[in-house]
């Protein structure tokens, strides 16, 4: 009868400790690679590296303007899920964002409208992010512009945490709404 009962409550306890971790998902990108590293307990449990593909150097003002319409094409493809990914950021944290780009046209009026339209873009990526997350500390986010010369470089690092019994709660909600 007492091992049934203390079997019972370490069971309990252990269902507890697993509610309550927080898990960590921190995000690194600096051109051509990106790497991602989840913690349960602050230890690494899975890491992946990915090279990216294809070049995100423009060689002109047009290529650049095609992976500019190619980037918002992908993200209406995976727009429906938008919703869903709100409810599960709203329980997590942002502890930190990191976002620095490099971006240079060979004329230097072009090159300044475009680092106003990526400051645009970063303005608008921001206020979503931090109306949808709770934050820790201020985001860092910088556009360098180049004069005289095609280039575009982005480096981008996150860290989120969010508790496993919380993520759990908006996966359920979010099932039954389907």
């Amino acid at each position: 009868m007492w091992i049934a009962i203390s079997i019972a409550i370490v069971v309990l306890l252990l269902f507890l400790v697993v509610l309550t971790a927080k898990v960590t998902f921190q995000i690194h990108y600096a051109t051509p690679e990106w790497n991602i590293q989840i913690r349960v307990f602050g230890i690494l449990i899975r890491k992946w590296q990915m090279k990216q593909n294809s070049s995100i150097e423009p060689s002109s003002s047009k290529d650049l303007k095609q992976q500019l319409v190619d980037i918002f094409a992908d993200l209406q493809k995976i727009s429906h899920s938008f919703p869903y990914l709100l409810r599960i950021t709203r329980n997590a944290e942002l502890q930190q964002l990191r976002w620095h780009t490099m971006i240079g046209m060979s004329d230097a009026a072009s090159a300044g409208a475009l680092v106003g339209f990526v400051w645009t873009i970063k303005g608008i990526a921001n206020q979503v992010i931090r109306s949808n997350f709770r934050t820790a500390e201020p985001f860092d986010i910088q556009v360098q512009p180049i004069f005289n010369t095609f280039l575009f470089n982005t480096s981008f690092q996150c860290i989120v945490s969010i508790r496993t019994g919380k993520a759990m709660q908006a996966i359920i909600s979010n099932a039954r709404e389907r």
